[in-house]
């Protein structure tokens, strides 16, 4: 059996953005341990200032306090730099992109490792057509923390639409 992979990388401030899907998984998985750094299930921020859809991993201190300022920069004073051990840990980015309304949700859900790398599974949520939405301009974007690997590391996302709920 062949396999086929797909995959682009971007370089931004320093930090490598790279997905990476794979045709065929591999059925040697174990759990990685998954940190979020959001309490709640949502996303980290609504509000950010990134605009772009992004995918990514943060290894060392200077590219986290890069991403730290770049989300954050609509914020004055901008909130405290979480502190990470990237001895030990390193921190996983996925945004959507600006949105036009609120109702619009990203969530690091879990990771896998497996022969091939490090999987980083994302939900992401959209309302309901017709469902009534704040009428603001959003950048979900999720952020948390995993143990420190040299692997390689691709997201898989799905979708979910979000309904209105009973009238």
């Amino acid at each position: 059996m062949t396999r086929r992979r797909v995959a682009a990388t971007l370089v931004v401030c320093g930090i490598t953005w790279s997905t990476t899907a794979s045709a065929q998984p591999s059925l040697d998985r174990s759990a990685v341990s998954v940190t979020r750094l959001s309490d709640g299930p949502t996303a980290f921020s609504t509000f950010t200032g990134i605009d772009d859809s992004i995918r990514g991993v943060v290894r060392d201190s200077a590219d986290w306090r890069a991403l730290w300022a770049r989300i954050n920069r609509r914020f004055e004073p901008q909130p405290a730099l979480p502190a990470i051990d990237f001895r030990r840990e390193m921190v996983v980015v996925a945004g959507l992109g600006r949105r036009p309304s609120g109702g619009y949700d990203i969530v690091i859900e879990n990771a896998e490792q497996d022969s091939t790398g490090i999987e980083i599974a994302l939900r992401r949520a959209s309302p309901a057509p017709g469902c009534p939405v704040s009428a603001v301009v959003t950048q979900p974007l999720d952020l948390a923390r995993i143990p420190a690997s040299e692997q390689p590391v691709r997201f898989r996302a799905h979708d979910v639409i979000v309904s209105c709920g009973p009238r």
